[in-house]
This record gives C-alpha cells, structure tokens and sequence, in this order.
C-alpha cells in the first residue's frame, strides 16, 4: 500500500472513536456523514427492541455494531451486501457494479484480552482503490486490489461486496471457473 494521496483521492474520512468503526465505514464508504450514532442505534432497536442487552451493539453504548445493522443501513440507502467465498478466485467479481467493498478482520478490543471485530471499507475512485480504515490516519492509495484482497481472506477475514440492489445478482459471476 501506498501512503501517497493524489488529486482525485477520498476526502472524507471519518478516525476510529470508541467501538464506532461500522459507522465509519459506512460514512467513509459514502465520503460524507451519511449515518449517525443516533441512526444506527436506531437500526439496532428496529432488530431487537430490548435496550440494553441488544444482540446488535455495545451494551455500554460504544458501539460494537453487528452485520444486521450493517445490512439494514444499506438497505435503508438502496444497496445491499453480497458476502464473498473466498474460495472463489477475486476474479469473479463483476467489479463494474461494486460500490464498495467492506472487510472485517479481528482486532484488539476496548477491553484487555478481549478480542473484537473491525470494520473499514474499501472503494474504487477513478480506477484506483483505496483503504478508508478509520485507523488510518488518512485514506491509504491500494496498489494491488487483489493482493489486498487475498491477504485478508487468507487469514480467515470476511469481504463484503456492497452493491445497488438491482446489481446484487450480477455481483459474482456464476458460471466456467466460478462454480
């Protein structure tokens, strides 16, 4: 990965803030405060209407939000999420209708000794990719997407390929190699 930003780089980038990184990729994935703390604690009440032990996020308020919320924000904004096997090779992904892709990889939690989950989205800005991990200090240009990619799935971390909701289907091809 390159450090290095160019003109037509990313320009929003939300920083890692307690256990919100769900939000930040969200709203880095849309280069503007897109979703709040308020929407996405909303979202979790929509799932499960217990308030304090609420399967969907921290019960301390921090954030720690899961999959569903993800998947219901994006749904609220017309785009979906297609979980990518990774024992399909990356080029059977239909990247022409990829609005974004969003990993979650294990990371040291809020508190000691106990593991947690990250997420950071990945987007495509005039055929160049760039990482918008909140724990970075700026978006970091992506030199090989795929190397990227492979790297991640290889130690067992999930990608997520979010689309429009009409692309869903047409996401990863489904024929030759793919099957």
């Amino acid at each position: 990965m390159s450090d290095e930003r160019i003109e037509d780089s990313p320009r929003y980038h939300e920083k890692q803030r307690k256990q919100m990184c769900l939000l930040h990729a969200l709203n880095n994935m849309f280069q503007r405060q897109e979703f709040s703390k308020a929407d996405l604690d909303d979202i979790c009440l929509a799932l499960d209407e217990s308030h304090w032990f609420n399967a969907h996020r921290s019960m301390l308020g921090l954030g720690n939000y899961d999959v569903n919320v993800m998947m219901a924000a994006l749904q609220s904004r017309n785009l979906c999420v297609t979980w990518f096997d990774s024992r399909l090779p990356l080029d059977c992904i239909n990247d022409d209708v990829v609005v974004a892709y969003i990993f979650n990889v294990p990371s040291d939690g809020y508190i000691p000794f106990i593991r947690g989950r990250h997420w950071f989205s990945v987007i495509k800005v005039n055929a160049s990719y760039y990482n918008l991990d909140s724990k970075l200090p700026s978006p970091s240009r992506i030199d090989h997407f795929a190397t990227f990619a492979k790297q991640h799935l290889s130690k067992g971390n999930q990608m997520l390929i979010v689309t429009k909701e009409e692309d869903a289907k047409t996401c990863i091809a489904r024929s030759g190699i793919c099957e």
